[in-house]
């Protein structure tokens, strides 16, 4: 008799929730004889925060599994999801097709008994290529922009490359209070007339920070107000946040990094602060018999970041690796969860592995990855990882989903996607409409 299994949910809240707050991730894969069968129907629970690692080698289904996630998020029902927001930050510009049904894999997902749909994603593009996505017919719903003056001293250092102490450093850092003495907002072009005015300086340093701030200003990602982050993670929204029109700039990773960290930054700031009111209206709420409980006004945020290592890489420091480090030790109370996608998990900082309470091993063949993982996965593991993961059947979704929480390990099939996959590789001869996922 074939029974549900639920990862992430302790006995207690099993009780408290019931079937409640969960997302279908797949079916578990049950062993009979020579024969490997699916079988019981995999949840996972979204109602507490969490933190997941997916990894896998590059078309395993790691972006695609967490499009999975984000899909089943949207589909709750509304009491639920108006207390949640997801966030992608598509650095790699391949989540915006979830704004189209997957019609590619129709019969497959029938087999599932579901269909395609698109999903209601709000995408988001840098402010100054907005016109640019628009032209030239890119999917493109909203502009978003960095608030300039919410960048100190240390963060235009580390998108400039340059230390705080040196000189140079030490220019900018000065610079910057004297125009937040002047004004509390402000734009690039007013830092560019505050160094063109000052005195103190030798113009050869005053050069050397008009350069690069003329050249972060053809970013179009900066602007004197700045886009709220309420209204990216509003109640109930699924964002996408694409910076992947950077790709091709010198200094990339920089800028991704960099949006990466203050928007993170910022939603962790709010949901400390949210979480502080929540607690207290709860504890009225108790206290008071007749009292109405109200709605979360700032709701719980799942954070969805592919291709991790390039911000949380154990070699080298990014603008986003203090910050992520934060959300990984410090959201979960707040209610932030955070979903980590990588295909070199033997590439990440400590906290990225030891931190995660969920964990979706796809296909990996790199000794160094594998390792990586068996270090945290070999106490519930009877027998090596790399014999669990090839002993998976060859299809797109098939992983080791290690639960912290009940300290068990399934093998599953994550279920299709219903909307458009848009990480898939491309090819020189057009296929015949059918599934992708062998059967």
């Amino acid at each position: 008799m074939p029974f549900d299994i639920i990862i992430g949910r302790n006995e207690e809240d099993r009780k408290k929730f019931g079937d409640k707050g969960l997302v279908y991730l797949g079916k578990q894969y049950i062993q009979i004889g020579q024969n490997v069968s699916l079988a019981n129907n995999v949840y996972m629970d979204i109602a507490k925060t969490h933190q997941v690692l997916i990894v896998g080698k590059k078309g395993s289904g790691k972006s695609y599994s967490s499009s999975v996630i984000a899909e089943e998020i949207s589909n709750l029902p509304e009491e639920i999801k108006k207390n949640i927001s997801v966030l992608f930050f598509d650095t790699m510009g391949i989540f915006w097709t979830m704004k189209f049904p997957n019609k590619r894999q129709e019969t497959f997902l029938e087999k599932w008994g579901m269909k395609a749909e698109s999903i209601p994603i709000d995408l988001y593009v840098p402010e100054g290529y907005y016109n640019y996505y628009k032209e030239n017919k890119i999917p493109a719903d909203f502009k978003f922009s960095i608030k300039t003056s919410e960048l100190n001293a240390s963060d235009w250092c580390e998108v400039f490359e340059i230390k705080i102490t040196e000189n140079l450093g030490v220019a900018l850092e000065s610079i910057l209070l004297e125009i937040k003495d002047k004004k509390e907002e402000y734009s690039i072009q007013d830092i560019l007339n505050e160094i063109r005015e000052n005195k103190r300086f030798n113009q050869e340093i005053k050069n050397a920070l008009e350069n690069r701030f003329i050249s972060s200003d053809k970013w179009g990602l900066f602007s004197e107000k700045g886009t709220k982050i309420k209204d990216i993670v509003g109640p109930g929204k699924v964002s996408v946040l694409d910076t992947s029109i950077y790709t091709n700039i010198s200094g990339n990773l920089r800028i991704k990094a960099l949006v990466i960290s203050l928007i993170s930054r910022k939603i962790l700031e709010q949901r400390i602060l949210a979480r502080k009111l929540e607690e207290i209206e709860e504890i009225e709420y108790q206290s008071e018999f007749f009292r109405e409980e109200k709605e979360k006004e700032e709701p719980m945020v799942w954070l969805i970041i592919d291709e991790i290592q390039e911000f949380m890489g154990k070699d080298e420091k990014t603008a986003a690796t203090d910050t992520l480090s934060r959300v990984i030790r410090e959201g979960r109370q707040p209610g932030i969860s955070l979903i980590a996608i990588t295909q070199q998990p033997g590439e990440l900082i400590k906290d990225v592995l030891t931190q995660a309470d969920i964990i979706l091993a796809h296909r990996l063949t790199a000794k160094k990855d594998i390792e990586a993982l068996n270090l945290i996965m070999q106490s519930y593991l009877y027998t090596d990882l790399s014999t669990q993961i090839n002993n998976l059947p060859k299809y797109r979704g098939a992983g080791i989903l290690l639960d912290d929480n009940s300290e068990r390990i399934y093998q599953i099939q994550v279920h299709p996607k219903k909307s458009w996959h848009g990480g898939e590789a491309p090819s020189s001869v057009k296929e015949k409409k059918q599934s992708l996922i062998i059967e």
